[in-house]
């Protein structure tokens, strides 16, 4: 329930959207399509698309569309955080989706077929998928090739399109109950479903709740594991408890840890001895509760006109524990009262667990309203008039922070006093358990930060037929937009100036115009039942950016009743987010691999003309990074390019589909651990690399690092998606297997011009998540009488370590996740369902370059076998 990769899907996942038998035909009204504005009843597309519908969904246990999403075998990568223990980034807790493992920046997510406002806790970078609930959910498509003809830009991956129930009737009731094996990673859900008609209209009501209690990585992970002599050993950090420091005379000494025996006050550092075992505070998910409520509205204006509405809201609080807080070095005279080494001193970390249960907390209100109006002229043109309006709010803090500039005034003998009741009372560093109550009030605070994002558009569309041709009709789509952007974020007054963050502030706006053509080619030929043409065209003039102009080429070719091919080529583009543009700095604690550490060959060369010693030990495996915006970044464009067939009968569908995407003058933040290793790979090709990161002169440790985006040369990624579907019927039992597949065949990146290409295909990343060749879902549901299964099977191929490694961790071996649902009909409204999630309890495996968990926890399961107890009602 808890991580991207858990959920081997049951999904009746197709390479193309649905089709319409003519009997359904003559039934229905021209609707939008996902990857096209054009109103029409055919769809079959040009573009590859996988649609999930709710029943889909319903079988899979989930509560979060991460989840589901992110188990897709399109998805890699880190998209949120809300379903891993890798907290640290991308608005702490939000859910989103990485199509290709591309980011979450270059996927475009709309909620019937309108943006969606960005989603966390201040200038974020993409929806937040918290506000969006299952239940809510008619179903997904997936279209999976460059869009921004047809959407603008950030369609460069592709596009989720989430469609809701707004035709619901009746009323439906959801009860989910579910928790691991080890008796945590408790999941509550409750899901009420409410509608109806009304004179000339229809309401629908969703009220969603979800409670995700905790799971601790301590309970699957002893320790952090660092492989050496072919052997996993625990490595701990370098933040202590007692503290740590660095003497005048050179040596690194560690203050007494056993408050029993005071007897030896410091002695010399060892990390094997004196390290912190942080796993103890890291969770494996971010428990959180999430209330969402949405209403949507249809109402007959006139015979001509309707209005549509829909206003979602959703309230989110998420927290995570943390380890005991540190601050920033401190230098502390020899003849402070307090310090018992006689010399001077750096006090360089401390872990202050005498502040008892501390924790990081989140709190979200988000919404999103929109207001529609559509009708059909005397020609029978469609027309849409949309106003969008969706703002998020945030806030986030630490229950107990340290100010770095009062835990310096407690170690200043010109400022502090060891009198009672002083104003700046004296401070006790030197060993657990020696802080004062009066110090910890002094030096401690709530840290609390505030932001959100705001989303405006309008968007004005007109579509119809043009004329009659030979082969059909010509059919047209055109319209304008204007949409705007807002993002900020308002850090903690004490954080702005110990310099631990910056406040954001940034809003950017576009208009663009668009028109499209459904072109009929051809039709009853010899070679070919239909031959169809997309044409599309899109202008966007940004606020900051020169104007951009966008097309796609899509062809579609229906060899007979069975067969159908088809290739899109399209351009994309995607200009910076807030965050990239106008971002100032964070500093977080990011993992990152030092190269200096067990270097060879020319890395080793290197390091040592630096002045970094032979045989140099990181010092733990966080180094503090500052994040943040870089105003010189400008746009990325790509040209994308799908290519595939379609073969389907009545029990059988099969399709194929090649992709290419070059992303050009790419937006990309290089990874510490490797922006440190192309330093010393080539100190001169990388020197802007070796620029963006001090060593402490004397221990030649990584005092700061700094990683902004950049644009690079180029992103080059390609692959193929298969499909396999059987269903039909056997006597009394009704069945559905299908098979979805991903090969990828190319992941580059360059840097910039010059620069070694980076070859990612069947690679395993410390912050970029798995490029293994080979994804895969199959899964199979039977039915009989009041009886259905569903057994899921979720494949991640193998993989190398980016960064080398030792034997155990330098690959990672395929992985493979069973998952099974049974569920029974007591009678039409009840049925029953129970699922078991990671049936053998399969273990993630260990990765030299590890994020978190000891494993990358954007691919693998963390929290081990789950079971569920669900139960649905529908009258």
């Amino acid at each position: 329930m808890f991580s991207y990769s858990k959920i081997s899907l049951a999904l009746f996942t197709l390479s193309f959207t649905q089709f319409a038998t003519a009997e359904q035909t003559a039934q229905i009204e021209r609707f939008e399509v996902t990857g096209s504005k054009i109103k029409n009843i055919d769809l079959e597309s040009a573009s590859p698309i996988t649609t999930l519908t709710a029943g889909d969904l319903a079988i899979t246990g989930a509560s979060n569309l991460e989840e589901v999403l992110q188990g897709l075998s399109v998805s890699a990568g880190p998209a949120g955080n809300a379903t891993n223990a890798y907290w640290t980034s991308n608005g702490y807790a939000t859910a989103q989706i990485n199509l290709r493992g591309m980011g979450i920046k270059r996927t475009l997510v709309l909620l019937n077929g309108k943006r969606l406002v960005a989603g966390g806790t201040g200038a974020n970078d993409s929806p937040d998928l918290n506000m969006i609930p299952m239940g809510l959910v008619e179903r997904i498509d997936i279209l999976k090739d460059g869009a921004s003809a047809i959407y603008g830009a950030d369609a460069v991956a592709g596009v989720v399109n989430i469609i809701t129930k707004s035709d619901f009737n009746g009323m439906q009731l959801s009860l989910k109950i579910g928790q691991s094996s080890k008796k945590d990673a408790e999941n509550a859900e409750f899901n009420a479903t409410f509608g109806g008609a009304f004179k000339r209209g229809h309401i629908s009501v969703n009220l969603n709740y979800v409670d995700n209690g905790n799971a601790l990585q301590s309970t699957r992970n002893p320790c952090p594991l660092s492989e050496s002599d072919g052997e996993l050993n625990c490595i701990y950090s370098g933040t202590t408890i007692g503290g740590r420091a660095l003497l005048a005379d050179g040596t690194e000494v560690q203050f007494n840890q056993n408050p029993a025996n005071n007897d030896v006050p410091y002695e010399t550092y060892n990390n094997s001895k004196h390290g912190y075992n942080w796993f103890e505070s890291l969770n494996a998910y971010s428990p959180m509760k999430r209330l969402n409520l949405a209403t949507l509205i249809d109402y007959e204006v006139s015979n001509n006109i309707q209005l549509e509405t829909s206003l979602i809201y959703a309230n989110r609080r998420s927290d995570q524990i943390v380890t005991p807080r540190g601050f920033n070095p401190v230098d502390v005279a020899a003849d402070f009262i307090y310090n018992p080494t006689g010399q001077d001193l750096t006090l360089k970390r401390r872990r202050n667990i005498e502040v008892h249960n501390p924790e990081f907390y989140q709190e979200t209100d988000t919404f999103q309203g929109t207001l529609n109006f559509n009708g059909t002229l005397s020609n029978h043109w469609i027309w849409q008039a949309t106003y969008t309006h969706g703002r998020n709010t945030g806030t986030d803090g630490w229950s107990y922070d340290f100010d770095d500039e009062r835990v310096a005034q407690t170690l200043n003998a010109e400022l502090c006093s060891t009198a009672i009741n002083a104003a700046i009372p004296c401070g006790d560093y030197f060993g657990i358990g020696t802080l004062t109550e009066q110090v910890i009030d002094f030096v401690t605070y709530q840290r609390e930060g505030t932001g959100g994002n705001e989303l405006q558009s309008v968007n004005l569309e007109l579509s119809g037929d043009l004329t009659e041709l030979s082969a059909g009709p010509l059919v047209f789509a055109t319209g304008a937009v204007y949409r705007k952007e807002k993002g900020w974020r308002n850090p903690d007054a004490i954080a702005m100036q110990n310099g631990e963050e910056d406040a954001i502030s940034g809003s950017t706006d576009v208009k663009e115009a668009f028109f499209e053509l459904s072109v009929p080619v051809m039709k009853d030929i010899k070679v070919a039942d239909a031959i169809n043409a997309d044409i599309a065209v899109r202008y966007s003039d940004y606020e900051y950016f020169d104007a951009e102009t966008t097309y796609k080429l899509g062809l579609t070719w229906r060899v007979n009743e069975q067969l159908l091919l088809r290739g899109v080529r399209s351009s994309a583009f995607r200009t910076p987010t807030i965050t990239e543009l106008f971002g100032g700095t964070n500093v977080e604690n990011l993992i990152t691999k030092d190269p200096c550490e067990n270097a060879t060959d020319v890395i080793l060369k290197n390091c040592l003309a630096a002045g970094v010693p032979k045989g140099f030990v990181q010092d733990g495996a966080t180094i503090r990074t500052g994040v943040g915006g870089n105003p010189e970044v400008s746009p990325e464009t790509a040209n994308t390019f799908t290519l595939g067939f379609v073969y389907q009968n009545n029990v059988f569908s099969a399709s194929l589909d090649y992709f290419d995407i070059k992303v050009d003058n790419a937006i990309n933040s290089v990874s510490g651990s490797n922006m440190l290793r192309l330093c010393y790979s080539d100190p001169v090709a990388y020197q802007a690399y070796c620029d963006n990161f001090i060593r402490d002169p004397k221990t030649q440790q990584i005092a700061e690092l700094e990683k902004r985006p950049m644009n690079a040369a180029n992103e080059h990624v390609a692959g193929l998606d298969l499909n396999l579907n059987f269903n039909g019927t056997a006597g009394p039992y009704a069945y559905r297997i299908n098979w979805d597949t991903t090969r990828l065949l190319k992941h580059e990146n360059t840097a910039f011009a010059g620069a070694e290409t980076e070859l990612l295909l069947g690679k395993i990343t410390s912050d970029r998540g798995s490029f293994t060749k080979w994804r895969s879902n199959a899964n199979a549901t039977l039915k009989i009488t009041q009886w259905q299964a569903t057994y899921s099977i979720q494949y991640i191929g193998k993989a190398a370590d980016e960064n080398g490694g030792g034997p155990i961790g330098a690959q990672v071996p395929s992985i493979v996740y069973h998952d099974l649902q049974v569920g029974y009909s007591f009678e039409n409204a009840l049925k029953l369902s129970v699922g078991i999630d990671n049936i053998f309890d399969k273990r993630p495996p260990f990765l030299t370059s590890w994020n978190d968990a000891n494993t990358d926890v954007f691919t693998y399961d963390t929290v081990g076998r789950r079971g569920y107890l669900k139960l649905d009602y529908k009258f």
